[in-house]
């Protein structure tokens, strides 16, 4: 769970009350952020570390919005790393995307370690512990791998067996942190599930700190000051009913206090964790790892006979049985489909599931072998949870919740049943907001027209104090925005000529311009139809053409945007927040579409209608406030420091002619723009665009 980055044993005596003083010593104009790291003072930056710091000392939570360059990782930082070692409380910051823990991990906390070192008295506080919390799914188990290894034969087939022997010379020399990521490609669920650190098999009692990595973790874990997690894992360990050591006294961890980054995410993650989430592949997998009758591996292979192996087999043919129902007769051609009362689901499949957990509990009784006991109970866990879901989704008795099936995972092969709570504020109140503990909510989109009632009303915090700072770049002087008046509707009848006007306006946008582009889509159908309209043409400028998930990574996509320079790249979804590179690189954004959720999700509609019944306009309450930190993010992949200069360009023309177009231009960072035809502007320019393909 614990991936430990720094270990320091001193600890300075409990002062909170020099939080102030030492804060304002690092922010100041001419304090040590500028004599120790030549950083350049903002005045934004030192207003939101003195707010938190006050907020950490009245034991009040904290919403603050910090515009793109205040520096805001460095404004919570340094007064969490003080207020953690002057009260003796850890620290636990809670980000959503890779890039920013990978930034928050190499390069602001050693710029904390550093700054802190270069002032004899804030020397002490430099020995601070930093910590990353990983799940136990994420570490190698010594015990479960050398148990693999002795009963291979039984569990694994030839080709499952060469990606253990994979798995093994990895783990032979002796990997820095023993965390699946450091596998290059990362390993086959299916092996890596029987080997890893989430098992009953890896404990204290059984597995020497010196031999297993999250041993090792786990028993330094108390010693740190500061814990980096991610939002889904926070959220999973909060959905478990209580924190992760069981203590009322703190969130995570005793007397802990708590910084979210990112945090205008909040809602949609809390979406994810708090409800029901079964998937057709993870209860095929669990099942085949007791026996698999095809191939005569598993578990059970030598302790079972052959009437335990057709239990097995009963259970997987009725689980086949249920998705195979729900495929054929819910979904049908739909990918998605929200379900409302009970009883349109089979319920065959629960006595068949029930009766294979009773083999496994007597089993594990039966088993001589340690670790194979270990391993059935855990199996016998798993399936009473997925039994539990499987039942919970199928009466649907939650009628605060929202039950929905659809498609996922490659060429849509596999089905998931999905619930969610109806109001996630109101759960979000009760499993983290009432905790009397001092936290911090940022980002650099959490308000709507300068307000914080929106944002605060859909995660369901109350009381808490306010902070806005704006971002100190200079957007009048180093950012352009264009916007197309002639864009035809997207939801408009005529879809072709859309979808053209997307293809002409973004190659000749791109084209004319010298460094990169981003073209954002709210959807992967559009994206999709102009990544292959714009191929053939693209080729003709001798730059790059790339789209999200068409043979590239989004690490890879960004890595090949700032080594090339000049690259043409389409992205959806994730791009939208959280990519960046800065320079010339990209220097171009071209928003495709507002980005409104889909109306059609479950989850929106039931939503929908709950306002609806109470006279109110889920337009306004939910598409557009959500939509407009979407748009703020796409804008924010522009500019990324005080040097970057772009052009911005917005081809929805019902930014013009819509009512709630004055609420996208209002979110603008600079008041001036240019309004344009497609042909004018080109014609202006002088610009030769030829007409072949379009």
């Amino acid at each position: 769970m614990i991936r430990i980055l720094d270990s320091n044993l001193s600890q300075p005596a409990c002062r909170p009350d020099l939080l102030l003083e030492f804060t304002n010593e690092v922010f100041k104009h001419g304090g040590l952020l500028e004599k120790s790291l030549g950083f350049e003072y903002r005045s934004e930056q030192e207003e939101m570390a003195k707010s938190f710091a006050r907020c950490l000392l009245d034991g009040r939570k904290l919403v603050c919005e910090a515009g793109t360059g205040v520096g805001k990782s460095l404004a919570y930082l340094v007064p969490a790393v003080l207020f953690a070692r002057l009260t003796e409380r850890p620290c636990v910051v809670a980000t959503n995307t890779i890039s920013l823990q990978e930034q928050l991990l190499e390069k602001d906390v050693p710029a904390v370690r550093k700054l802190l070192l270069s002032d004899s008295r804030l020397r002490e506080f430099s020995e601070f512990d930093c910590a990353m919390l990983l799940g136990r799914a994420n570490y190698l188990c010594s015990n479960r791998l050398m148990r693999a290894l002795k009963t291979q034969s039984d569990l694994f087939e030839p080709r499952q067996r060469a990606e253990l022997n994979r798995i093994l010379e990895w783990a032979d020399s002796s990997p820095l942190e023993g965390i699946r990521q450091e596998l290059n490609p990362l390993p086959t669920s299916n092996v890596w599930d029987l080997l890893n650190a989430d098992s009953s098999l890896c404990s204290s009692h059984r597995c020497s700190p010196g031999e297993c990595h999250y041993q090792r973790a786990r028993m330094q874990v108390d010693r740190a000051d500061l814990i980096v997690v991610n939002h889904s894992l926070l959220f999973s360990l909060l959905n478990l009913g209580s924190s992760a050591n069981d203590d009322s006294e703190g969130i995570l961890f005793h007397n802990d206090f708590l910084v979210f980054d990112e945090a205008h995410e909040i809602a949609e993650v809390a979406d994810d964790h708090f409800g029901v989430s079964v998937s057709s592949s993870a209860m095929e997998t669990f099942i085949r790892q007791v026996f698999n009758p095809a191939k005569g591996k598993g578990l059970i292979a030598k302790l079972g006979s052959s009437g335990d192996f057709r239990i097995v087999e009963n259970a997987l043919l009725c689980m086949n049985d249920f998705f195979q129902f729900v495929h054929l007769k819910i979904l049908g051609d739909k990918d998605r489909v929200r379900l409302t009362g009970a009883g349109n689901l089979p319920a065959e499949t629960f006595p068949a599931l029930s009766r294979l957990i009773r083999l496994l509990i007597e089993l594990s009784e039966k088993a001589s072998e340690e670790g194979l006991k270990l391993e059935l109970r855990d199996q016998c866990k798993r399936g009473q949870r997925y039994l539990k879901e499987l039942v919970d989704f199928v009466e649907r008795r939650d009628q605060s919740s929202v039950y929905w099936i659809e498609r996922g995972g490659r060429n849509n092969s596999i089905i998931y049943l999905r619930s969610a709570h109806l109001k996630v504020a109101e759960v979000l109140q009760d499993r983290l907001f009432k905790a009397n503990k001092s936290m911090l909510l940022t980002s650099a989109t959490l308000s709507k027209n300068g307000l914080f009632a929106d944002y605060a009303k859909r995660v369901g915090i109350e009381g808490a104090d306010e902070c806005m700072v704006r971002s100190p770049f200079d957007y009048e002087r180093n950012l352009s925005i264009v916007v197309f008046s002639d864009c035809p509707d997207p939801k408009g009848e005529d879809r072709s000529a859309y979808l053209d006007y997307l293809v002409e306006a973004i190659f000749r946008q791109a084209r004319s311009h010298e460094g990169g582009t981003l073209a954002l889509f709210t959807n992967f159908s559009d994206l999709r139809f102009c990544y292959q309209r714009l191929r053939s043409k693209w080729k003709k400028s001798f730059r790059s053409l790339y789209a999200q998930g068409e043979g590239f990574s989004r690490s890879q996509l960004r890595r090949r945007m700032i080594e090339e320079g000049d690259v043409l790249l389409l992205g959806a979804e994730s791009f939208w927040k959280g990519f960046d590179a800065k320079g010339s690189c990209l220097s171009q954004v071209i928003v495709t579409r507002l980005p409104f959720e889909s109306p059609g999700h479950p989850l929106f509609q039931a939503r929908s209608e709950a306002l609806e019944s109470q006279s109110k306009s889920s337009f306004m309450e939910i598409s557009l406030p959500s939509a407009l930190i979407r748009f703020r993010q796409g804008i924010g992949r522009l500019i990324r420091s005080s040097q970057d200069c772009g052009e911005l360009v917005i081809l929805d023309s019902r930014i013009l002619r819509k009512s709630y177009g004055k609420d996208f231009i209002n979110e603008l960072p600079k008041r001036d723009f240019e309004v344009s035809s497609l042909s004018d502007r080109f014609e202006k320019s002088g610009f030769e665009f030829d007409q072949e393909g379009f």
